[in-house]
């Protein structure tokens, strides 16, 4: 793919360049702009740089995305808020939850081989007050969340692995504006925080039988589950299974 090791055709500077496009008029209010698969071979990029992209537009109010449908423009009024979503580096939550994927999968390989009973025990502690946020608050849901993958981490007793997950976190949760932005406006409802809870339970179940693939599977599987979700949020064409966007594999 054209952008890779191409930091000017991140998602940054592609939903920069479409917003510029929008504001030459090339495109008027309401009107319906061209696919991903066009903007994909008119920016030289991949569909899924498309994608993130167009969720940064459709954060700052500047789009419309309808599933099924296509992407409209909207001449959005409030331009104090697009530098909100100013990146600090070019990578995009697509790729940062590549790189947890693979990172913490075999962490918590590792740690299914390490951790200790009263570590399982202090991990379903935090997981039974976790699932007793679902309809709470929702930074305690994610203070709960953060805290669950951290120990996790820290049962490897490693601290090269420790700080590794402690970074890949902040990275992509703290860090990444445009993650705090999908975070805040999207990935709050009820329902997902009962997958993701489900998915910490097989986690759990896996680290309890100290199955390293069982566990390495359910972490993998479950950041997947993000990955699809974020999908979704961009998707016009009712499907995120296109084999030339993704550069998650589905199974390891």
């Amino acid at each position: 793919m054209a952008d890779q090791g191409n930091n000017r055709r991140r998602y940054f500077d592609v939903g920069t360049q479409i917003e510029e496009l929008l504001y030459s008029g090339v495109f008027k209010a309401g009107e319906r702009l061209p696919s991903e698969r066009e903007l994909s071979d008119r920016f030289e990029t991949s569909r899924a740089t498309i994608r993130e992209a167009i969720i940064m537009l459709e954060l700052k109010g500047l789009v419309d995305v309808k599933q099924g449908a296509g992407i409209y423009f909207i001449d959005s009024p409030d331009k104090t808020r697009h530098s909100l979503l100013t990146p600090k580096s070019d990578i995009g939550p697509f790729e940062l939850l590549q790189a947890r994927q693979v990172i913490e999968s075999n962490i918590a390989a590792f740690a299914a081989t390490q951790i200790k009973f009263n570590e399982l025990q202090d991990l379903k502690r935090v997981l039974a007050q976790q699932e007793s946020e679902i309809n709470g608050d929702s930074a305690k849901f994610e203070e709960l969340d953060q805290k669950f993958h951290h120990m996790i981490a820290e049962s490897t007793q490693n601290r090269v692995l420790i700080n590794q997950a402690t970074q890949m976190w902040s990275s992509v949760r703290i860090q990444n504006p445009l993650w705090r932005e999908l975070n805040h406006k999207y990935l709050h409802e009820s329902a997902l925080k009962t997958a993701w809870i489900e998915d910490h339970k097989r986690i759990l179940i896996a680290l309890q039988k100290r199955s390293s693939e069982e566990a390495k599977m359910a972490v993998w599987h479950h950041i997947e589950h993000s990955r699809q979700e974020l999908m979704k949020l961009a998707s016009t064409e009712g499907s995120t299974a296109e084999l030339d966007d993704l550069f998650f594999a589905q199974e390891i």
